[in-house]
């Protein structure tokens, strides 16, 4: 399924990055975003303040805790914007914010990490043991970022829940809540890259691939696989 171009923009002192796609180590079209990929975008600019859209079903955990560190990282200051769904490692992004916003209309999906493996019984055991350790550590920056207690966090995960744009302020995941209004420029940003793709496709062009890059058969897979 093609997603949307992930894009950056500057005007003045002032940059948008846009997060359409997934968020994956091997990014395989322009549509992936990984940490590798926003880390080189950031440092081409010369911003003082960064305006983060987010509208990403997720991906690879450690990705969006990569960017996440990017993100906090960031000598100015990173406003998040919650543009439709911000899903499982997502999530990590839009909580790198000092304010994060979230429009009417979105939602906001908290999960554990999930992981998938073959072999004898104790490789099964280790792969589960694995994949809790990670949650853990995610649960974390949850703590940090909203003022949840480690159980909340961890109560909203194991139920895989989906939160209102109301739910996640009221936890403290997003900071405010936005009218639609302030979507004009992400809608603007959408267009272009929509218009980007169907040029493409008119072309014949194929996405581009990293060559040489293929992800792990075995072993944490931290995906968002399977929900839709």
């Amino acid at each position: 399924m093609a997603g949307l171009y992930y894009a950056v923009q500057q005007m003045g002192r002032e940059a948008d990055i846009w997060i359409f796609g997934d968020i994956t180590r091997y990014p395989m079209d322009d549509s992936d975003m990984s940490a590798g990929r926003l880390v080189d975008k950031i440092a081409e600019l010369e911003a003082d303040a960064l305006n983060v859209h987010i509208d990403s079903y997720g991906g690879s955990v450690s990705e969006g805790w990569a960017i996440y560190n990017a993100l906090r990282q960031f000598r100015g200051r990173v406003t998040t914007y919650g543009d439709g769904f911000v899903a499982s490692a997502a999530l990590y992004p839009f909580l790198a914010g000092e304010e994060r916003f979230a429009s009417t209309l979105s939602a906001y999906y908290l999960h554990e990490v999930m992981t998938w493996g073959d072999g004898y019984a104790d490789d099964l055991r280790k792969a589960a043991d694995e994949a809790d350790r990670l949650t853990e550590i995610g649960v974390k920056a949850f703590v940090e970022r909203t003022g949840m207690t480690e159980d909340e966090v961890r109560a909203l995960m194991q139920a895989e829940t989906w939160l209102t744009p109301e739910e996640a302020m009221a936890r403290g995941i997003a900071t405010a809540i936005k009218e639609d209004a302030m979507q004009r420029r992400t809608q603007s940003a959408k267009r272009q890259v929509m218009q980007k793709m169907r040029d493409a496709a008119e072309k014949g062009e194929e996405p581009r691939r990293q060559k040489g890059k293929e992800p792990p058969r075995s072993g944490i897979m931290e995906t968002l696989a399977g929900i839709f």
